[in-house]
């Protein structure tokens, strides 16, 4: 029974599916590789459980709807989507021309628009910590410290 949301992943580039695979801690994986059609993404069952992640091995035929859009556009799907949509709503990822080179993720937040100017924030994170940091937030992890390290800007 999963009862916590994964993360939202888009992929802002053409990726291989492998290197999608590599962003996760296997048979562990968080994060739900991003489709702009939200019937397919987890949706939350009425006793208020979800249906996890996206399944390994990840279809060799998927192709990212997010290639070429922006920060802002995922920021969009993000706030629109309906309650039934089972991610989290303000922790997500990003694949992006860096952090295809770097094996890293760019893990950001999304922002309350009547407080903060920018849509978002990102930091970028081993591929292989994501999960762990993103866990980490229920124990009170300090993302302000993180942001204050260095804002990561997406590349497109």
């Amino acid at each position: 029974m999963v009862t916590r949301p994964p993360f939202a992943l888009f992929a802002l580039v053409d990726l291989p599916t492998q290197k999608a695979h590599d962003g996760s801690t296997v048979d562990s994986w968080w994060w739900y590789l991003a489709a702009s059609d939200y019937h397919a993404a987890p949706q939350r069952k009425p006793d208020g459980t979800g249906q996890g992640a996206t399944e390994t091995p990840i279809d060799p035929s998927f192709s990212s709807d997010f290639t070429g859009k922006s920060l802002d556009d995922v920021a969009q799907w993000l706030m629109s989507k309906p309650k039934s949509v089972d991610v989290d709503d303000r922790f997500f990822g990003v694949l992006d021309k860096q952090t295809e080179k770097s094996g890293k993720i760019a893990v950001c937040r999304l922002n309350d628009p009547k407080v903060e100017k920018e849509i978002a924030w990102c930091i970028l994170k081993p591929a292989a910590d994501t999960t762990l940091y993103l866990g980490g937030l229920d124990s009170n992890l300090d993302w302000n410290e993180d942001v204050a390290l260095g804002k990561y800007i997406l590349q497109l």
